[in-house]
């Protein structure tokens, strides 16, 4: 079972706080995910919408964190390659 598996995908909620861009990281968020993140700042839908519009753009794994309230993208990971995290949006 995934993560989201656990999660109430149904739920509706309020999406806010999307990911600044470049902001320093090692790395800068893929341009489509910041985009979609962006569209979706102020927007109420379900958590479910929201994870498939995002990873409809990407080909990392979006992830719902409702310890921190946020939809996280991991790109990479697995074997001797690295991985890297964006927080990409925060809901309430």
């Amino acid at each position: 079972m995934s993560q989201n598996d656990a999660i109430d995908l149904r739920a509706v909620k309020t999406f806010y706080d999307p990911h600044p861009g470049f902001a320093g990281a090692a790395i800068p968020i893929p341009s489509p995910v910041k985009l979609v993140a962006d569209q979706l700042d102020g927007q109420s839908l379900t958590l479910g919408e929201a994870v498939k519009r995002l990873q409809a753009v990407t080909s990392g794994v979006i992830k719902v964190d409702p310890e921190f309230n946020c939809i996280f993208l991991k790109l990479g990971g697995g074997g001797k390659y690295l991985c890297h995290m964006f927080r990409v949006i925060r809901y309430r």
